[in-house]
């Protein structure tokens, strides 16, 4: 079992806590399920991860939820290539999603929540590089995981929440509307928006039981040379019924639209919002852990994730044959209410898959009784990672994210969104600490 009773005086925020204290802990998610929230329809892109060609990257004509409620989750690394140069080289962009009104009444489109960003602007400035891997010999160019720009993207999405809805435009019947950036050559792209259509004439948010046949509020996420007209471009898109396909090395369908329900593969249910209670006391002295962010692995390889948090059942308009594959849980938000008793610490612990240069630079973000807090593991070896691998350590350090010296009950709310780009399954633990002041 780990080691119990860490010292609550030498136990800091932040501080980077050993493999050795984590291993062991008793699982609260194992063979456990979620209580699954439907209320948000996940419209998700996420391949081609690196479009080379401008295009649609993902399209549903029938986005609406029965709440009315949309939640949009894309990312892409722009790869276009500007074929009158020479030699030839990578391009700027544009990126983003586009709505579709095909209803028979004006909608106002509003951003309840929502951020969007890239790594790169079209000058080719890097904006992060927090998440840039090592250089090999004979490199002199960057080479970023999109971990910073999707962990940036969390963020200002959660803070986004302080703020009222944004209305991004109102749409005619039978008109688009268009919300986009402009990105550098070999941008990383991220977006994250709970999109809510109302009807402008009566003010009311409209839901999927508003519909008359025939009418549709549709989605597709885009990327496009710089300086096309956008509106001409998604229309001729549109009307060829084309979407960018999944490129050759791409191992899972990672996109389509995920409809919250049951599924033969998914007993259990799906749902982009997953809630649980947890219930623990520092007094036995043990250690205990969740696991989140699962995506498509089996509890038979990682036994102690939850039996319903699983992603496997989007519907590609493009692909109708393949199912949409969410691998990273990318776009699902979890809400993790904590009834703690007596002193603990909360650590995060990244995923433990190795070999992955990435693996070895984990960034992530945690949003814990209202305030967000960025975390980041990353090997005190890194930079040898082309050099000597061997001097790096294996994963599984933790960070401690909260140290919590009350005695007696008291209670927190932890919220996780997996930043586009990360890695899962991820871990939380929950450490016993020892008040030496107060031995008993």
């Amino acid at each position: 079992m780990p080691r119990a009773g860490l010292n609550i005086d030498n136990l800091k925020e932040g501080q980077e806590i050993s493999p050795d204290y984590l291993q062991g802990a008793i699982s609260l998610s194992a063979g456990q399920k979620l209580l699954l929230d439907d209320t948000y329809n996940l419209f998700f892109s996420n391949i081609p991860e690196f479009p080379g060609e401008p295009g649609l990257t993902c399209r549903a004509d029938d986005v609406l939820s029965g709440s009315g409620l949309v939640r949009v989750l894309f990312s892409h690394m722009n790869l276009l290539i500007d074929w009158s140069s020479d030699p030839l080289s990578n391009m700027p962009a544009a990126v983003g999603f586009a709505v579709e009104n095909r209803t028979l009444r004006e909608l106002d489109v509003y951003a309840i929540r929502g951020a969007m960003s890239c790594n790169r602007t079209t000058d080719g400035t890097y904006l992060f590089l927090e998440d840039a891997a090592p250089l090999q010999p004979g490199e002199s160019e960057p080479q970023c995981y999109g971990s910073a720009v999707g962990n940036y993207v969390v963020r200002e999405f959660f803070l986004s929440e302080q703020k009222p809805p944004v209305n991004l435009g109102r749409v005619k019947p039978g008109e688009r509307l268009i919300h986009g950036l402009d990105v550098g050559p070999r941008a990383w792209a991220v977006g994250l928006y709970d999109l809510e259509f109302v009807d402008a004439a009566s003010g009311c948010r409209l839901n999927r039981s508003d519909l008359t046949p025939g009418e549709m509020v549709g989605l597709e996420t885009f990327i496009a040379p710089l300086g096309v007209d956008l509106d001409n471009f998604l229309e001729k898109k549109l009307a060829s019924g084309t979407v960018l396909p999944q490129s050759w090395y791409e191992c899972e369908h990672m996109r389509g639209l995920f409809v919250p329900g049951i599924y033969p593969d998914s007993p259990a249910g799906e749902a982009s919002s997953k809630i649980f209670t947890i219930n623990y006391s520092a007094d036995d002295g043990l250690a205990a852990s969740f696991a989140l962010a699962a995506g498509d692995v089996s509890p038979a390889f990682e036994p102690d994730i939850f039996i319903n948090d699983r992603m496997r059942n989007g519907y590609d308009q493009a692909s109708p044959g393949l199912k949409g594959v969410n691998k990273g849980n990318y776009g699902v938000d979890y809400t993790i209410k904590m009834e703690l008793t007596g002193p603990v610490a909360l650590v995060f612990q990244g995923p433990l898959q190795c070999c992955a240069v990435d693996t070895y630079n984990q960034i992530d973000t945690i949003w814990l009784d209202g305030q967000i807090k960025a975390l980041q593991i990353k090997d005190p070896n890194y930079e040898q990672f082309h050099t000597d691998e061997s001097a790096l350590r294996q994963p599984g350090y933790g960070r401690v994210i909260a140290v919590f010296k009350e005695s007696g009950r008291h209670d927190h709310v932890l919220r996780y969104i997996p930043p586009p780009n990360t890695y899962g399954p991820v871990r939380f633990y929950l450490l016993p600490l020892v008040d030496d002041r107060n031995p008993h």
